[in-house]
């Protein structure tokens, strides 16, 4: 009988380890913050940064997002993409990648494609995605913010890029 408990108690904890490991996101939209039982974000300096390929945006114009990590042995496993207005708020714009099979598009807050995030927790050290802006020139100034996971214990959240600010001639 023991036996038996016992293998069902490891059968559910590996279940729990691996909850995120394809990317699902639904319960961090929001947050940003996977659902790592037992474990918060790292107060640290994160070693990854986000990287945009531009400093202004105009409605409809497509950037191209980084994410990276800033020194050697630094892989990470996972992550979770969204724009955000630096005012606050749900994710804005829709996502795409050429990194096919190594990323999920999520729905966040009924807003189609408007976070990203790993399909496997296979090792990396650089993500590139393309984030195309609404055709609403009322968005204001952005920036791309980020979870990155290391591993299932150690991982940061609202890792942001600079600002990206709305184009004003529009």
């Amino acid at each position: 009988m023991w036996l038996l408990f016992f293998m069902v108690l490891g059968l559910s904890s590996v279940r729990l380890s691996s909850a995120y490991a394809d990317g699902s996101v639904a319960d961090a939209c929001g947050s940003m913050v996977p659902g790592h039982t037992g474990f918060t974000p790292q107060m640290t300096n994160p070693p990854y940064r986000v990287r945009v390929n531009r400093s202004t945006y105009t409605p409809g114009e497509s950037l191209t997002v980084t994410l990276e990590a800033v020194q050697s042995g630094t892989d990470f496993q996972g992550f979770m993409l969204q724009a955000r207005r630096t005012a606050g708020g749900a994710p804005v714009g829709s996502f795409s990648s050429t990194n096919t099979g190594m990323f999920r598009l999520h729905k966040c807050f009924n807003m189609e494609n408007s976070t990203i995030s790993h399909a496997s927790a296979n090792l990396k050290t650089q993500f590139v995605a393309t984030w195309v802006a609404p055709l609403s020139p009322s968005l204001g100034n952005i920036e791309f913010c980020a979870t990155f996971v290391k591993d299932y214990s150690n991982f940061w959240t609202m890792v942001s890029s600079n600002t990206v600010l709305a184009d004003s001639s529009v």
